[in-house]
């Protein structure tokens, strides 16, 4: 079955069809233009012959010398009669040599000139035998020709071109109009072997202000109108070949486009399960195109949406286990102070563990809502040309003034303004979050310092301690949710929820930048921010 996308590809590519046949269709047009241009020049020939009679003392001495003095260069039949129609001279006549195109020759040339049926009938009889006979032909002009019949209006019959023939009294209509002083015209077929179209035009001779005679002008289409045949007849051919190169073209350019769609559909209806699970992920397709292109974005979206859904679950389950110590510890609490036999100092210390344990709870909600926040606005938030030696400067002289027991120091080694497009509140937190993870790994009294570099036109802000450093191999996983390196049980360990610096590289990695950490040499660790400088 053919898609829907090739049938209108199909469409568009056959509209172009419309130029040859519209081309075809012209032709109509310009054979009627090469008919009036045909019959124009056969009226200034008819003009000059008359003018060069004009007060002619003998009108047929003239004629027959003047018919004889333009032996040879005629292209057109030219007789000559006397106010009664009586022929005088005639350029046919011996000694006179005929015009070579009088004559038709063997074969003739179809003229599609539209007017009567007979006339339309009598054309397609002047059309040369190999050109009727062609297949092409008869397809593409004789429904051309049926339509003309339906549409056109009915005219008066054409007469014979044997109207003339063996008579030298000449008083066809053309010829009585010009005897009365005016150009007269008509049309005529030959009927006797092979049929012809002719084309008569008449005009009067002069002598004074009387009407002495006329010049009879008659010519053949042949000629004129075999070229347009033999056109018209390659114009079919250019439509076929424009025709079956639309479709050819259609059909490869659908190919190209429908199969690769095809492939992409399919793997979007197989890429979940009836449950909506994951259960694959797109196939990248080997084409240089845009669809190639759309095929490789989708697979990266796929890619990031399993490792999305990946995280999502490691997530739900870290936050399940986070949530079950403390959980279990106030239901355990709660259960042995109701006990009977519990004393007061057990009560005390049995709720003593609740309130803690609630506590962690909520440090650790606060946490989540924190990092929710961080994913959904940051991207919404609007940052803003900041200078970063200005604000380390005043968040170090605050943190200084508001833990007077703890000591922070900030060393800058650029010689110039370093200013960089961030969030100032989301660049403090990250720095206040690195401060008091260095805080808590430090023994009272030891200096944190914050130093910040310049290379290669990015900013690097650290933040060293000397506490134990970091383990072999958590260098990475330290930066992953709710994971904590510090001692279980640990007063420092109950305190943080494994957050801060997740949420500290989320804020950096929005604004094109990232957080590292490494060992401090001498002891400790250093945590570097790197971020674009403007």
């Amino acid at each position: 079955m053919i898609s829907k996308l090739t049938l209108r590809l199909l469409f568009f590519n056959l509209l172009l069809v419309i130029f040859p046949i519209a081309a075809l269709l012209f032709l109509d047009t310009y054979e009627k233009q090469l008919l009036t241009s045909l019959e124009n020049s056969m009226v200034q020939q008819g003009r000059l012959a008359a003018a060069a009679l004009r007060d002619a003392e003998d009108l047929q001495e003239e004629g027959v010398r003047l018919l004889k003095n333009m032996e040879g260069r005629l292209n057109a039949r030219i007789r000559i009669v006397d106010s009664s129609g009586q022929l005088l001279a005639d350029s046919s006549s011996p000694g006179i040599q005929p015009p070579r195109i009088e004559e038709p020759p063997e074969n003739r040339s179809k003229v599609s000139r539209i007017a009567s049926s007979e006339y339309i009938d009598a054309l397609e009889e002047e059309v040369p035998e190999n050109i009727r006979e062609n297949w092409l032909y008869r397809a593409a002009v004789y429904p051309l020709n049926i339509i003309r019949r339906l549409f056109s209006p009915p005219a008066a019959p054409l007469a014979s071109a044997e109207y003339y023939s063996g008579s030298s009294l000449l008083l066809g209509p053309e010829i009585q109009a010009a005897l009365k002083g005016y150009y007269g015209a008509y049309t005529r077929y030959s009927s006797g072997g092979q049929r012809s179209v002719n084309l008569y035009s008449a005009l009067p001779v002069l002598k004074g202000n009387q009407v002495a005679g006329a010049v009879l002008v008659s010519r053949s289409t042949y000629r004129t109108l075999r070229d347009l045949y033999s056109l018209r007849l390659d114009m079919v051919r250019v439509f076929l070949f424009s025709l079956v190169a639309a479709v050819v073209l259609s059909l490869i350019l659908a190919r190209t486009i429908t199969i690769p769609v095809k492939k992409l559909r399919d793997q979007a209806e197989s890429f979940l399960d009836h449950r909506g699970r994951v259960q694959g992920a797109f196939r990248s397709l080997k084409n240089r195109d845009e669809i190639g292109d759309l095929s490789r974005a989708l697979d990266g979206l796929s890619t990031d949406l399993v490792e999305y859904m990946r995280f999502m679950d490691g997530f739900s389950s870290d936050l399940s286990h986070e949530l079950k110590n403390p959980v279990a510890a106030i239901l355990n609490a709660a259960e042995l102070g109701l006990e009977e036999g519990a004393g007061t100092g057990d009560r005390k210390r049995f709720l003593e563990i609740i309130r803690k344990e609630g506590g962690r709870i909520q440090r650790l909600i606060a946490d989540l809502r924190e990092i929710s926040q961080v994913d959904m606005k940051l991207p919404l938030e609007e940052a803003e040309l900041l200078d970063l030696t200005l604000l380390t400067e005043s968040f170090v002289d605050q943190r200084n003034a508001a833990l007077p027991g703890r000591s922070f120091r900030f060393e800058s080694a650029c010689r110039e303004d370093v200013t960089v497009r961030v969030s100032g509140d989301r660049l403090i937190q990250c720095l206040s979050n690195l401060m008091d993870n260095a805080l808590s790994f430090s023994l009272p009294g030891e200096e944190v310092v914050i130093r910040l570099e310049c290379s290669g036109g990015r900013a690097e802000l650290s933040v060293l301690d000397r506490g134990p450093g970091i383990p072999a191999g958590n260098g990475e996983k330290i930066f992953d949710r709710f994971f904590s390196d510090r001692p279980a049980g640990s007063d420092r360990r109950e305190h943080h929820s494994g957050l801060g610096l997740s949420i500290s590289r989320a804020i950096v990695q929005a604004y094109r930048g990232d957080l590292v950490c490494r060992n401090r040499k001498g002891g400790g660790a250093c945590f570097t921010i790197t971020l674009p400088c403007r």
